[in-house]
């Protein structure tokens, strides 16, 4: 075996992976946001360049499978174009955190079958990815840890065999082109940004946020750098990717598809494999592949799969009659429990086209159930994990460089990743088997409720909007999904639908979900609602890196004030392009479309700011922020008489003429004398200055000077001519 190419993140390109074959895949495509009935777009065939025309983001399973049987492409030459678009694309994506480099023999090897006249397998030359926290024989599983990811000095855990799962996939035919990138350890539903590999950036918009953990193979997908992957969820890690870049997305029930042999975040309670598609039929083709008993996993022993397979029972009527409950108040309390006024426009429509399709819509099932009160109640939401990690260490085989956590500590110690401590939590039980009780009963207390309202209620299925307001920027954004941790604590299934964008083009989503092992009923109604109404958006991506250099500002040489204090400032705006929003003192500002003018003649009470110290800081789109502080202080200038300055004193405190010292100069907006306002023009001293008779509007006798800031602060000084 070939020593996998192990990806360096934000490098210029993938020199060791074979360009061989020219990219004919185009890549231009715009978002599909109407509800207009669609198919999954034709095949445009030419024998002369067969992919001429065809867009690898809408390239599916099903129509792989048919150019292959038909002798249109090679898989090696389908290889050869995904690894060409990759090269030309990753730097501006970073999906991947290493390349497999059997997959150009790989493919031969299908070819070969095929034209010995082997009956083609169910995914026979179809390209996909694997998420790296998944054992794939000979390559380092990485999961986006520094102490695990030899691209940052950590130890490279290489695996004697496969797990299950992929396994099963390459028995299957499949072609693994590469392991794609996630959060450390999987632990971040929005993005992968904190991975030793650096962030991965949302296919349709590199400034959104891309989902996680999952995050590599949903760029991977949508992309068009891949058929299909694999994704993991512990906690939305399947769902989330897959909605943030318009997929479908199967979170299975736990238990249907083996999750031995992938890095364990809750591998004994929560979590589960599922695959990334572009339609639901590849959805439903992958679990024919994936789901299903393995003595390896005794966790699959009790999996229900449907006789005759997932895709066999896809159907464009399947839901004619079905009662299907709908989100509403007795699902959530808390946080996220709230639909942004957008979303429950959107879903709104999503129901009308539920009911044209001959659904039975039930409003908020779950009202008065309790289930909106278990998620705040404290009860365990997993447990054991320590052991679990400890099994799949073991399980890597004696050649690996570590089969425990107490050698994978030893190792984090001596190598200078003695600090993490994340190898330190995991050694506590690491070798106790684990009491589930706690974890059991809460999952249990779910189950009881959720099942008591599908069955009192005779409900087929529940669609809810997958996220409850639309996502957020790449750095800071979040990811508000409907359904996390409900259907992960209760081990539920649910099917992630595209149903089109936002106003601002970001994609809208809804989740199928039922009872477990309903995964067949659920894709069903996923393809139903597909076949008639499309839903998937498809990027234009670009070969650009984003720009994530926070926009800045200083304070303009003319504010009022000296020395950081001002009574009224101003400032030089740079990148003003680059700004997305403002906060000033943690209050967001509008800008319309002139970011200039809530930055100019800033003083206390305008636009939030204070006397005192303020915090204004510029984020960019990506969430990316830059921070400047500033001081207002609003007490008035200040004169008095200059000493040894002052003229003839016929009487006490009479002058013949008069100077001053005035104080904090720039400040002064204006001056007024016996009620006159004085022009300053460029010279503020020259106006208070031998101030005599005659000068100024000065007189014999009494005078009254007023010194004013830009707020309107005023200091008075009187002064007497003789």
């Amino acid at each position: 075996m070939t020593s996998p190419t192990i990806h360096r993140p934000r490098r210029t390109g993938l020199a060791a992976v074979s360009l061989l074959g020219s990219l004919s895949l185009a890549v231009a495509l715009a978002p599909a946001a109407s509800a207009a009935p669609t198919e999954v777009a034709p095949l445009a065939v030419s024998s002369a360049e067969p992919f001429t025309g065809i867009d690898p983001t809408k390239l599916t399973i099903t129509q792989t499978l048919d150019l292959l049987a038909a002798g249109e492409i090679s898989t090696v030459a389908l290889v050869e174009d995904f690894l060409a678009r990759i090269d030309m694309y990753e730097p501006a994506y970073n999906a991947f955190t290493q390349m497999n480099p059997d997959a150009l023999a790989d493919a031969a090897a299908s070819d070969a079958l095929r034209a010995a006249g082997a009956a083609p397998r169910p995914l026979e030359g179809v390209p996909l990815v694997i998420k790296d926290s998944l054992d794939v024989k000979g390559m380092p599983t990485t999961s986006g840890w520094p102490l695990t990811s030899p691209v940052a000095g950590g130890l490279a855990l290489i695996p004697e065999t496969d797990s299950p799962v992929v396994k099963r996939l390459r028995d299957a035919g499949a072609i693994i082109i590469g392991k794609t990138n996630l959060p450390i350890l999987a632990g971040s539903g929005s993005n992968a940004n904190n991975s030793a590999y650096g962030p991965t950036y949302n296919a349709l918009n590199q400034a959104w946020v891309p989902g996680g953990s999952s995050t590599g193979s949903a760029t991977s997908v949508a992309g068009g750098f891949a058929v299909t992957g694999i994704a993991e969820e512990t906690g939305g890690s399947i769902q989330n990717p897959g909605a943030a870049q318009s997929l479908f997305a199967v979170k299975p029930t736990f238990g249907l598809i083996p999750n031995v042999g992938n890095f364990p975040l809750q591998g004994i309670t929560r979590d589960v494999l599922g695959p990334l598609t572009k339609t639901a039929e590849d959805a439903a083709i992958m679990l024919d592949v994936l789901a299903g008993y393995t003595p390896e996993d005794p966790k699959t022993e009790g999996a229900v799969v449907p006789e005759g397979g997932y895709a066999a029972g896809l159907s464009t009527t399947a839901l004619e009659g079905k009662r299907i409950g709908l989100w509403g108040d007795g699902w959530r309390i808390g946080a996220n429990s709230e639909l942004s006024p957008e979303t429950a426009e959107l879903y709104a429509e999503a129901v009308a086209k539920l009911e044209a399709q001959g659904a039975i819509v039930v409003a908020d099932p779950f009202a008065g159930s309790g289930f909106d009160a278990l998620r705040g109640a404290g009860g365990a939401t997993g447990g054991g994990n320590n052991w679990a990690i400890q099994q799949y260490l073991l399980r890597l085989g004696p050649s690996a460089a570590a089969n425990s956590v107490e050698e994978l500590n030893a190792w984090a110690d001596a190598n200078g990743f003695e600090g993490d401590t994340r190898i330190n939590n995991m050694l506590a039980g690491a070798n106790e088997v684990p009491d589930l009780t706690a974890f059991n009963e809460n999952r249990d207390n779910y189950l009881r409720i959720y099942d008591a309202v599908m069955d009192s209620l005779d409900l087929d299925a529940l669609v809810y909007p997958q996220q409850v307001r639309e996502i957020g920027p790449i750095v800071g954004g979040s990811f508000a999904a409907s359904t996390v941790s409900e259907i992960n604590i209760a081990q539920l299934p649910g099917v992630v639908v595209p149903d089109g964008a936002y106003a601002s083009g970001k994609p809208f989503n809804l989740i199928v979900m039922g009872k477990k092992w309903t995964e067949a009923d659920l894709l069903a109604y996923a393809y139903d609602y597909e076949q008639a109404y499309g839903g998937r958006l498809f990027p234009t991506l670009t070969t650009t890196l984003p720009d994530t250099t926070a926009p800045t500002i200083t304070v303009k040489p003319e504010s009022i004030g000296k020395a950081g204090v001002y009574s009224n400032v101003s400032f030089k705006l740079f990148d003003a392009g680059k700004v997305a929003r403002l906060e000033l003192n943690g209050v967001e500002k509008d800008f319309v479309d002139d970011v200039w003018s809530d930055l100019n003649g800033v003083v206390p009470g305008q636009f939030g700011a204070v006397e005192g110290t303020n915090t204004l800081r510029l984020f960019d789109v990506y969430g990316n922020s830059s921070v400047t502080e500033f001081t207002l202080d609003t007490t008035a200038p200040t004169a008095t008489v200059k000493e040894g300055t002052s003229y003839t004193t016929p009487i006490a405190g009479g002058y013949g003429q008069v100077s001053y010292k005035l104080y904090d100069a720039k400040k002064v907006d204006k001056v007024v004398i016996n009620g006159v306002t004085k022009d300053l023009s460029d010279n503020m001293w020259s106006d208070v200055n031998f101030i005599k008779p005659g000068t100024f509007g000065a007189v014999l006798g009494a005078n009254t000077m007023q010194l004013y800031d830009i707020a309107g602060n005023v200091t008075t000084v009187t002064f007497t001519l003789g």
